[in-house]
């Protein structure tokens, strides 16, 4: 996960240098967006009890997000998401099938214009949720970080498309029979969303 931060901070600043060296763009970065997403989940479960499996989830999300530019081609957003639906992860335990659902998180997310329409961003993300099991007999709040790089394309000076995707990794959740699962997602989205200037 770390890789993948660092890995995401080297492109955006390998990216920004090539923006500098073609000078301002015509978009400024900062200001409120609001967007809508396409989700598609692989979640994996790990438990003590040797179990481990995986499960794909398709929901949609919602985010919000403010940026402030730091310079003509570089700014910081401070937002929030949402992600409808249970995310499957798989069953532990004989069967049982553990879910995460009520998917919240807030996030930081550095942005670099790459030309006038097209920016890239990475996103650290504190994550929330509610975890499940199928039989009923445990549910627990649960945290965890996600990682995450995209790209946005503006279409006009409002309209947008992205694609991203996010790395979750939750705290370990302890269930009723004493099983210890860990839990992990890959999150892929493509969604659209307006910009206010």
């Amino acid at each position: 996960m770390k890789k993948l931060l660092l890995a995401s901070f080297a492109v955006a600043s390998l990216a920004g240098t090539s923006a500098f060296a073609a000078g301002p763009v015509a978009n400024d970065l900062s200001g409120f967006s609001i967007g809508t997403q396409v989700e598609f989940a692989r979640g994996a479960v790990n438990g003590t009890d040797g179990s481990s499996d995986g499960a794909a989830t398709t929901g949609a999300g919602l985010q919000a997000r403010y940026d402030w530019a730091l310079t003509p081609t570089f700014a910081i957003g401070l937002g929030a998401s949402y992600s409808t639906g249970n995310h499957g992860f798989g069953s532990y335990a004989n069967g049982t099938a553990a879910t995460v659902n009520n998917r919240y998180s807030v996030d930081i997310v550095p942005t670099v214009a790459l030309s006038n329409d097209y920016q890239l961003f990475g996103k650290v993300s504190s994550i929330y949720g509610t975890a499940a099991s199928s039989d009923g007999s445990s549910t627990s709040d649960v945290q965890g970080v996600g990682y995450g790089i995209g790209v946005r394309k503006m279409l006009d000076k409002n309209l947008f498309v992205q694609a991203g995707y996010d790395l979750n990794k939750y705290r370990d959740v302890t269930y009723s029979n004493g099983t210890t699962a860990s839990l992990q997602e890959n999150v892929y989205s493509i969604g659209i969303g307006y910009k206010f200037r």
